[in-house]
This record gives C-alpha cells, sequence and structure tokens, in this order.
C-alpha cells in the first residue's frame, strides 16, 4: 500500500513537472513581437501625400482630431474612417523584412519606386507585387517589407473617393433653406415657409433634418459646363451660404457644388428633398 502511495506522489510531481516545462519552457527564448513598418501611431499622422503615377498627387491634412481636408485650390472636407484606412498604413505589422542592402531593388520596382506616400515626414515607398502571396513589397529606411496589398489600391483612387459623403458638416445648424419652389427659414416663432403651405412645425421640421442628415451615395468630380437651378443653404454662425445647384432630378437627384468642384450623386431623393410630400408622409406614419 505504501508503496503505491509512493508511485502515485512521484506520477504526481512528474505531470506538475511538465506542466511547467510546456508553460514556462526552460531554455528557449520568447519570440521577439514583430514591429511596424514606422515607428509612427495612426493618431500621429496628420498629413498624408501621396505622389502616385496615375493620378496628380494627393495631399490629406488634418485640421483637428477626425476633421481631416483635402488639400486642394478649394480645401473638401474629407471622410474620416476613409483617411484611417489609409493611415492604419503606419501600424502595419510586414509579414516579412529584409535589408535594403540585400535586395535588388530596381527589379522589385523601388529604385525608383513605383509610388511613394509620406506619412507626416516618413516615406513609404511602393513596389511591385510578390507573385506568390500577392503581397506588396514597401521600403521604408533601410528595410524592405512585404505587407498585405490593402494600400495601394487607396493611394490610387481619385481623389473623390476621399470627400465626405456629408452634404452638411455634422455639426451644422441649418438656419435656411431656398428651393427653386419653396424656401423655409428659422424664426422665433419657429419655421416659416414661403409660401405658406398651411403645413404643421412638425412636417416642416422632418423636412429640415433630411437636409441637415443628406448624405450621398457617390460623389464625383463635376463638369464645371453643367448647370441647373440654385439651392441655398444657411447654416448658424456661417456668412457664406452652401449653394449647390440641380444637375439631374430622375432618375436620380445629382446636386453640384460648384466651389468644390464637386457633384453629389443622391439616389430617388428627388420628391424627398425637393418637395415637402415624403416629410409629411413620415410625419403623418
Amino acid at each position: 500500500m505504501k508503496s503505491r502511495w509512493i508511485m502515485n506522489l512521484l506520477l504526481l510531481v512528474g505531470i506538475v513537472a511538465l506542466g511547467l516545462v510546456a508553460r514556462y519552457e526552460p531554455g528557449i527564448e520568447a519570440p521577439t513581437e514583430t514591429q511596424a513598418i514606422t515607428t509612427l501611431r495612426v493618431d500621429d499622422v496628420h498629413r498624408m501625400h501621396v505622389n502616385r503615377p496615375l493620378r496628380d498627387d494627393l495631399v490629406l491634412v488634418r485640421r483637428s482630431p477626425g476633421n481631416w481636408i483635402i488639400d486642394r485650390p478649394a480645401p473638401l472636407p474629407a471622410e474620416d474612417f476613409k483617411i484611417r484606412a489609409l493611415a492604419r498604413l503606419a501600424e502595419q505589422k510586414p509579414v516579412r523584412s529584409y535589408p535594403a542592402a540585400d535586395m535588388d531593388l530596381a527589379t522589385l520596382q523601388l529604385s525608383p519606386p513605383y509610388a511613394t506616400i509620406f506619412l507626416n515626414d516618413t516615406p513609404v515607398e511602393f513596389g511591385n507585387l510578390e507573385p506568390i502571396d500577392d503581397l506588396r513589397y514597401v521600403r521604408v529606411g533601410e528595410r524592405v517589407h512585404l505587407i498585405p496589398d490593402n494600400y495601394l489600391p487607396l493611394m490610387e483612387s481619385s481623389f473623390t473617393q476621399f470627400v465626405r459623403d456629408r452634404l452638411l458638416d455634422k455639426d451644422a445648424r441649418v438656419e435656411a433653406i431656398r428651393l427653386p419652389d419653396l424656401s423655409l427659414s428659422r424664426t422665433e416663432q419657429g419655421w416659416q415657409m414661403d409660401p405658406d403651405q398651411g403645413l404643421s412645425a412638425a412636417v416642416l421640421q422632418q423636412f429640415v433634418d433630411i437636409w441637415q442628415d443628406a448624405s450621398a451615395l457617390n460623389v464625383q468630380a463635376a463638369n464645371p459646363e453643367q448647370s441647373g437651378d440654385a439651392i441655398e443653404i444657411r447654416l448658424k454662425g456661417k456668412e457664406t451660404p452652401v449653394r449647390l445647384q440641380i444637375i439631374s432630378r430622375k432618375p436620380e437627384l445629382v446636386l453640384v457644388r460648384p466651389d468644390y468642384g464637386i457633384q453629389y450623386r443622391m439616389g430617388n431623393r428627388s420628391e424627398a428633398m425637393l418637395t415637402l410630400d415624403a416629410a409629411k408622409a413620415d410625419v403623418e406614419d
């Protein structure tokens, strides 16, 4: 009986020892964590300058957290989540890395590079695709990295792909809307409509909210030769109104903003945004 007890104790000690070996692996060094291709964090990035062969340079500038512009003769408000998708390059970890001195940079199209993005003052140079795993060669300083090919398609996009979809700033407050067939203005008594249609305050507010929150399905460069009926939206605290033109009503509503040189494709929203029928239906429901 005693020998069996000793045997069980030895087995228990052996099991514990094996568990400790499996957990701590004495004599085996822990693998070092893969470092990102730059020392920047996404939130450190405040300027991105993209040099690409197929289009003009693209410059994106952060004015404040979450507030980016596309730096053009008329600065354009940029969509923050699209900007962050590109800025995440700063923290991208490579699948593999090599000393640049050991690589044939010309063959990899890194000397000269196919395209370059400057994250603040840090250049990230883009070369060819690696043919087996479809990873992209990029050079940062003295290292060549292979990373997922998520960034070059963004870098080669039209500037309009980065334009904010919303027609108005999220915190803007509409004070007046002038359309071809009607206008609304905010007074101390509430919304006043001209011509008056005897509609309730709830209907008028619903209509204003439609404009307040309007977003485009797609943003494109505008044809400067096109023109149409004028829309004017006055915002609280802004001296200059937002001016738009109606280029198309059917089959979809298309609005041009001449000062930005862009057009907003609004989809099937002519009735909702140019008449009060949809607002009346929403309130009645």
